[in-house]
């Protein structure tokens, strides 16, 4: 097996994820009848999920994180206020084939930059910043994420599902309560805003139960998530993560999904643009 540097096990272990999660539906059905219950929206986007063959994703991050103040920091070569604004990762996903190709780019942070490529069971990764940084590495899939990744039939079948609508039952249970805002738009389709109030104290005791980890310690002083749907098929179309958590820094995410079931061409990178083994 060979051994990744973390910045390119964190590219390849989300490009499993963003395989493994993927949102489905097919953009042709009648646009469903509207809907006015918050809950039902996002009971909606998690049941219309298994059926997606490809979609567009791009993760916008703004913020800034003071590496110092994180848990496990100490002796770290990087500590400091780490300016994330800019940070992007954006790609195409084809479900069906199990293949992605994110590419990232964290302007802040000496100019990084990346991509991950995942096509016929290899994974092809290069980081600007590494050693030979301007050509990918190759290895296999299950080397480099060795855990399974469901087929889109395994998807289908509920497992999925099953682990959103427990961490729903999570959150509700914690004193989550959803509320629809008006309509909106998202890339000028019709959508969908549902907004989640999040229990801090719950989350904080939550987080302080996570002994060892990066987020063990940290105490959020507010936290919010937005969620948009499309009116059209009940697809999720926009999520805002916002938090803030006083001298560790606070963070704002944005993931837009588009382009569902629209035909996705993933390549591997040629011979020469991969680093000899």
């Amino acid at each position: 097996m060979i051994r990744r540097p973390r910045p390119a096990l964190a590219l390849m272990a989300l490009a499993g994820v963003v395989i493994a999660s993927g949102c489905g539906g097919s953009s042709g059905t009648p646009t469903p009848p509207p809907i006015t219950d918050p809950d039902e929206v996002i009971t909606q986007a998690v049941a219309h999920a298994p059926a997606v063959e490809s979609l567009h994703i791009k993760i916008e991050v703004s913020g800034s994180v003071n590496t110092g103040a994180l848990p496990g920091s100490s002796g770290s070569s990087l500590v400091g206020n780490v300016n994330l604004s800019g940070t992007t990762l954006e790609g195409d996903v084809d479900v069906t084939k199990q293949a992605v190709d994110l590419k990232l780019a964290v302007p802040n942070l000496f100019g990084l930059s990346g991509e991950v490529i995942v096509v016929d069971g290899y994974v092809y990764t290069k980081i600007s910043i590494l050693p030979g940084g301007d050509k990918f590495t190759k290895s296999k899939l299950s080397d480099t994420i060795p855990v399974s990744i469901p087929s889109p039939g395994a998807i289908a079948s509920g497992a999925i599902t099953d682990q959103i609508t427990a961490l729903r039952k999570v959150l509700t249970d914690a004193g989550a309560v959803a509320t629809l805002k008006p309509d909106d738009k998202v890339g000028g389709k019709d959508a969908y805003h549902v907004s989640i109030s999040l229990p801090i104290a719950k989350i904080n005791s939550m987080l302080g139960a996570q002994g060892g980890s990066v987020a063990s310690g940290i105490t959020l002083d507010s936290a919010s998530v937005e969620m948009w749907t499309y009116k059209e098929n009940l697809l999720p179309a926009k999520i805002e993560v916002k938090a803030s958590a006083g001298a560790t820094g606070n963070l704002d995410v944005v993931v837009t999904l588009t382009n569902y079931d629209q035909a996705v061409t993933i390549k591997a990178p040629a011979d020469s643009d991969v680093q000899a083994s």
